[in-house]
């Protein structure tokens, strides 16, 4: 399968380079777009903006395709993928969509009420802590906390594992138990009290998360479309920078 691809990589680019060549001529972009990306990212980045860029791009057909292994979005045909930095091949370019973010402990006010609330990292052994198990290699997510420079991996335990971190929100919601989620998806939650912040200033960290595609390719117009469209968006993407990078994050 790989060998068809690459004989037919030269007259796939043919076709991309005809309708690019169509594009220059146009005032809007018109082509298909399709990108792979976690569940995470379809819902908290992408998915809010979609209305909009629809609306300003109409002659432009999306498709997501939501994918938590982290699959080759060259061997996909996808034009571009949303990832973690610390996830991104170093021959693709990379575009931010939010920069450093927080992962926190929380759980809902129904399970402090039946359980004291940690007070230090070590609690969280007497815990149910609601686990996430990566689909993109099989490994449970650690829960690494850093504070005041110093970096902690805590071994927890509970009685529930599960491999989409909504259904890590929607169990620690039901107080099940104790979650380490990612502040962009509990931020709303946290505002209306459904969720409770624990261990004050220790928490973990991701570098970022960015739009990355194949470096050996001329941009296609809709993904330049995009890429633009999401570079005005900063009020809604935390104020993140975006800056287009010709290396892996650091």
């Amino acid at each position: 399968m790989r060998r068809v691809l690459v004989n037919a990589q030269p007259v796939l680019d043919g076709i991309d380079n005809a309708i690019e060549a169509v594009n220059s001529f146009r005032d809007k972009p018109i082509g298909t777009l399709r990108l792979s990306m976690p569940r995470v990212a379809a819902v908290v980045i992408v998915g809010p903006l979609l209305p909009q860029f629809l609306l300003k791009f109409p002659e432009i057909k999306l498709e997501v395709h939501v994918d938590d292994t982290h699959s080759d979005i060259v061997a996909g045909r996808f034009d571009a993928g949303i990832r973690l930095g610390e996830r991104i091949e170093k021959d693709m370019i990379a575009v931010r969509l939010l920069d450093k973010f927080r992962i926190m402990a929380v759980a809902a006010p129904a399970y402090l009420a039946r359980h004291p609330a940690p007070a230090t990292l070590e609690d969280l052994h007497t815990h149910n802590c609601v686990r996430l198990r990566w689909d993109w290699d099989g490994s449970i997510q650690p829960w690494v906390f850093e504070n005041a420079g110093r970096r902690l991996e805590v071994p927890v335990s509970g009685s529930l594992v599960l491999n989409d971190m909504h259904l890590v929100l929607n169990a620690v919601l039901d107080g099940i138990g104790i979650g380490y989620i990612t502040e962009h998806v509990i931020s709303s939650r946290v505002a209306d009290g459904q969720l409770v912040p624990l261990l004050g200033d220790w928490c973990g960290h991701y570098s970022g998360a960015y739009l990355y595609y194949p470096s050996r390719r001329q941009v296609p117009g809709p993904l330049r479309a995009f890429i633009d469209f999401m570079r005005t968006q900063s009020h809604f993407l935390d104020a993140a920078r975006l800056d287009d990078r010709s290396t892996k994050p650091s």
